[in-house]
């Protein structure tokens, strides 16, 4: 049986300051699961040491707002799927505070990338042990604000890199993978299906999408040169992980400051089939018919109003860019 510590007055006076974190819970993520689980991911913070503040936010909310308007070096937690946690990243880079990922979602990638993993109540309790900082260093936490230094959580915080995606509809931060074509039409069914696992649900998407899906010319300039990207795979990667757990680029590295272009070309069904059964399985890498070279910038011109999908939602539709954002929010792992 784990011992248990009693945080006493006298215990911590002189010696340790309590952190401080705001967590933001999507209402709305795999069907209310970040919901049901708050409860308990706010004692396991608590008995920790942190001091909580929750936010429970509703579709009428911008988590990206809430989380813009928080002190500079704060530690914002976000309980969601992976789109509710790149809006709160967007915020986070916004006030320069500290963005505390926490899976909550069906697919849960971008924790998956970070290696968090994919439980919601084991993720709390590694944080519940950094809730204390010494005050007697000279780099507490003070009123939660954390101090750079020889700490157990400035240890575990580093720079993230993004995408910025700009359309018409203004510029939006994606953090895992930006789509077109087959694998954006997948996403679409996925999110339509009333399956609660990503990975189910993804593969469910991805052969539905493949039924009717016809090869489609597009078009795209990659670092100033113009490309044919037609056929069934068009992606720009961030972190190589998509559909609740497929490694689509095993290269990708969310802290190098390179995007990674996706793409597998034109070719019969019954040659994608297998091809696409390799990517949903998570068997992609090396093999011939997927293409994979490195980025900074990509910008798709047509075909006009073809719909990205990025993080699990909707975030532009062609004509669009997407820019590489590196060390654009700093993350605790």
């Amino acid at each position: 049986m784990r011992a248990c510590v009693t945080w006493t007055p006298e215990r911590m006076a002189g010696r340790w300051v309590r952190r401080s974190v705001l967590l933001l819970v999507s209402s709305m993520s795999a069907g209310g699961r970040s919901v049901r689980l708050g409860p308990r991911i706010v004692r396991i913070l608590r008995s920790g040491g942190w001091e909580v503040a929750v936010r429970l936010t509703t579709p009428g909310d911008d988590p990206a707002a809430l989380a813009g308007q928080v002190a500079a070096d704060a530690i914002v937690a976000a309980l969601g799927g992976d789109g509710y946690l790149s809006a709160v990243a967007r915020g986070c880079h916004e006030s320069g505070a500290i963005f505390a990922p926490m899976p909550g979602g069906r697919g849960n990638d971008l924790c998956r990338a970070l290696g968090i993993g994919t439980d919601p109540l084991a993720r709390a309790r590694d944080l519940a042990r950094l809730g204390f900082a010494s005050a007697s260093s000279g780099n507490e936490a003070v009123a939660g604000r954390v101090r750079h230094g020889a700490d157990s959580l400035v240890k575990r915080v580093r720079p993230l890199d993004g995408m910025w995606v700009r359309s018409r509809d203004g510029v939006r931060l994606a953090l895992g993978v930006v789509s077109v074509g087959l694998d954006a039409r997948a996403n679409i069914l996925a999110n339509e299906s009333s399956l609660t696992s990503g990975p189910l649900a993804y593969g469910y998407g991805a052969f539905a999408a493949l039924a009717s899906h016809e090869p489609t010319e597009i078009i795209a300039t990659v670092d100033g040169r113009e490309c044919d990207l037609s056929g069934w795979l068009a992606s720009v990667s961030n972190s190589g992980r998509f559909g609740g757990g497929i490694t689509l680029v095993e290269s990708s590295d969310m802290s190098d400051g390179i995007l990674e272009v996706c793409h597998v070309g034109p070719m019969s069904v019954a040659r994608a089939l297998p091809i696409l059964a390799r990517v949903v399985g998570g068997r992609a890498k090396n093999h011939p018919a997927i293409e994979v070279e490195t980025a900074r910038m990509v910008s798709f011109s047509a075909p006009a109003g073809m719909i990205a999908m990025a993080d699990g939602d909707r975030i532009a539709s062609i004509p669009f860019t997407v820019d590489v954002a590196p060390g654009v929010v700093s993350v605790l792992v």
